[in-house]
């Protein structure tokens, strides 16, 4: 399997978003950017700038939606219309800069009163499939990332039993798999990946003990790498494993660990 390797951008502030480019480690060949809340217009200047380094480079950006803000299945009729224009942006956005996916977060459990589960769910199914409309008429996928469990999120969004009906009913909707997020969820990684095949678009890559969200470096926790990598080769994943932790140093022994369990050099 070949290592499409990625890291998130370092700030939120689009102004910045060029010095994220600049401290990309060797072999890496992808930008997450990290959207701030609400997204601003950009500058002319900056978006040329990344389009010029993406050319020149041969680079893939992808876009992250802020997580919680957007709440597509909001019963609030404002908030919900709010999220669905953050999502138009980011396509927006993907569109101007040439990155192909967005990855977007299920509802939190804020905006969902008791006993109303299945409108919140039935409204963020209509939010999304409005959103994948949009996404495919600029070349772009929308990517639902797992979460991890607690309070903040339904537990349907960190066992993936909500995402199922979700991938039925929208074809061209895809998942971006963070692996930390199932590992913490005791969420049988292989079987996912297997169970996901060609919905699988996008991987975020961080370690923990399973006992919490803890973005360490990919081998500083209990994550089975080697079963992970695996399973990605037999379903032919050709997407980026986006590095969620921080430090340049982590970044590049993070590739070299990576690398040697794939039987990749480099």
């Amino acid at each position: 399997m070949e290592l499409r390797l990625a890291v998130k951008s370092a700030t939120a502030d689009p102004a910045h978003w060029l010095r994220s480019l600049e401290q990309l480690p060797p072999g890496f060949t992808g930008l997450s950017l990290d959207c701030p809340y609400p997204l601003p217009d950009i500058s002319p200047h900056v978006i040329r700038a990344l389009r010029a380094w993406r050319a020149e480079h041969a680079l893939s950006y992808f876009i992250h939606t802020p997580v919680g803000r957007v709440q597509l299945g909001a019963l609030d009729p404002d908030l919900r219309q709010a999220s669905l224009a953050e999502g138009g942006r980011a396509i927006e956005l993907a569109a101007q800069v040439g990155a192909r996916l967005i990855t977007v977060h299920p509802t939190p459990s804020a905006a969902c009163w008791p006993g109303c589960a299945s409108e919140v769910k039935e409204l963020e199914h209509q939010a999304l499939q409005r959103l994948c409309v949009a996404a495919a008429a600029q070349g772009v996928t929308v990517a639902l990332e797992n979460m991890p469990p607690g309070d903040a999120f339904p537990a349907s969004c960190s066992d993936f039993s909500g995402f199922w009906s979700l991938l039925e009913q929208i074809p061209s909707l895809g998942v971006t798999l963070d692996v930390g997020h199932a590992h913490v969820a005791r969420v049988p990684l292989a079987d996912i990946v297997q169970r996901l095949g060609r919905r699988l678009h996008h991987i975020h890559v961080h370690d923990n003990d399973g006992t919490a969200d803890q973005h360490r470096p990919v081998g500083h926790g209990t994550v089975d790498w080697r079963a992970l990598l695996a399973a990605l080769g037999d379903i032919g994943y050709a997407g980026f494993l986006e590095l969620e932790f921080a430090g340049y140093a982590a970044h590049v022994a993070a590739a070299r660990f990576l690398r040697s369990l794939s039987g990749r050099r480099g």
